[in-house]
């Protein structure tokens, strides 16, 4: 029953995305040229939302995207926005969003419009900078929700029996607020005290806390400076689980090694995406038999969706839809949750179709005004925050 119940999602999704596919507008012309700012086109998570908005929403709306390279600081994001003015774009959605007020600033300048297309920002900075007319606001996780992504996976494994813990806290120390507030959820869940303080160290630490051995190390593995540090702390214990607060699967090979040095498997979680690249690792097994990924928390591709809508009004001169109180909002989704290869196997079987259409064109044309006129910031909000399994089937039946 349960298998047939899928089908039955996969085709009412396939039905939705050829009706999505026929919004395409008849006149070929570019209306609008938009920047994205990618923190790595190889990121499984990134190629996810690149994808999305290439091969599905340019298909359907007279607009052209353009992608940057890896983004690693706030001054390389600014470079990419003032190349796009001269490319003749008027709007940046950014998945970086690293120490936002400069780039901010930039935006003013540049008069170009910016969104955060998936992340969030602490209170401090989101308050610094909600007045600038340029910024359009944030679709994602809510502060709260990020601390809970961390809490909960550390709780899964301490519940599993594991008694020795490295938690890579990625950007946390390079103004990343999703990874600092990730491991932050992390310790707290461990029994740590000074969890924030130490979520955000920018040198690898270790820890005794609640009878558990705790290590955190800062950093990204795709950055060849980080790496030596990640390594050297893989490297000096002999750990029960892996805890990622970024993708693993650039990891994976450097733990398998670790393994078969320790001649035992380590557990591995990681905050990421679902995605047909983890779907691939998650099915294969570690050599003693074991998942590559045990438990994994993230998002899907068209979960970006509702910030092009955004945009979209922003470009066409609708900020009465984005920006009803003159300031810039904040919307919230979550993440799904996979505790197992076989939930995940299960919760990926929702997004085959959902990858081009659990937010279809016509979907987001319900929400722009150049293409409904009741479009409303209500209907906005209503539309992003329903990201769960349970709302998106129903909004394709």
């Amino acid at each position: 029953m349960k298998y047939w119940k899928q089908a039955l999602v996969c085709i009412c999704i396939l039905l939705a995305a050829c009706i999505g596919c026929q919004s395409k507008q008849t006149d070929s012309e570019t209306q609008y040229i938009i920047g994205v700012a990618a923190y790595d086109p190889d990121n499984a998570e990134m190629r996810m939302f690149m994808d999305y908005y290439r091969d599905y929403i340019a298909e359907g709306f007279p607009v052209k995207f353009y992608f940057s390279d890896r983004l690693t600081s706030a001054e390389e994001e600014q470079a990419f926005i003032r190349s796009m003015k001269q490319q003749g774009a008027h709007g940046i959605i950014s998945f970086f969003g690293n120490d936002i007020q400069p780039v901010l600033q930039t935006c003013a300048e540049e008069q170009m419009y910016y969104i955060l297309g998936s992340g969030t920002l602490d209170e401090a900075d989101f308050q610094a900078v909600q007045d600038n007319p340029y910024f359009l606001g944030t679709i994602g996780p809510a502060p709260k929700a990020e601390i809970n992504a961390g809490a909960d996976m550390a709780a899964h494994f301490k519940a599993l029996g594991a008694k020795r813990l490295l938690i890579l806290s990625g950007g946390a120390a390079q103004s990343n607020y999703m990874h600092l507030a990730r491991a932050e959820g992390m310790l707290e869940a461990l029994g740590v005290p000074q969890a924030n303080t130490l979520a955000g160290t920018a040198k690898t630490q270790s820890v005794q806390a609640d009878g558990l051995e705790i290590t955190i190390a800062p950093g990204y593995y795709s950055r060849e400076s980080d790496q030596p540090q990640i390594d050297a702390a893989l490297a000096a214990g002999d750990y029960d689980a892996v805890l990622c607060t970024y993708n693993i699967d650039i990891l994976l090979p450097a733990i398998q090694q670790r393994e078969t040095q320790l001649g035992h498997s380590i557990r591995a979680g990681t905050v990421d995406c679902f995605s047909a690249q983890n779907l691939d690792i998650i099915r294969q097994r570690d050599q003693f038999g074991n998942p590559q990924i045990d438990y994994i928390e993230g998002k899907y591709a068209s979960m970006a969706g509702p910030a092009f809508a955004a945009m979209y009004n922003a470009l066409h001169g609708d900020m009465e839809v984005i920006r009803p109180s003159g300031q810039a909002f904040r919307l919230y989704q979550g993440f799904w949750t996979a505790k197992s290869p076989e939930e995940y196997i299960e919760l990926y079987g929702y997004t085959i179709g959902m990858y081009e259409n659990a937010y279809s064109c016509t979907d987001l044309m319900q929400v722009i005004r150049a293409f409904r006129k009741d479009a409303s910031f209500d209907k906005l909000k209503a539309l992003t925050e329903a990201y769960d399994v349970q709302a998106v089937i129903a909004r394709m039946q």
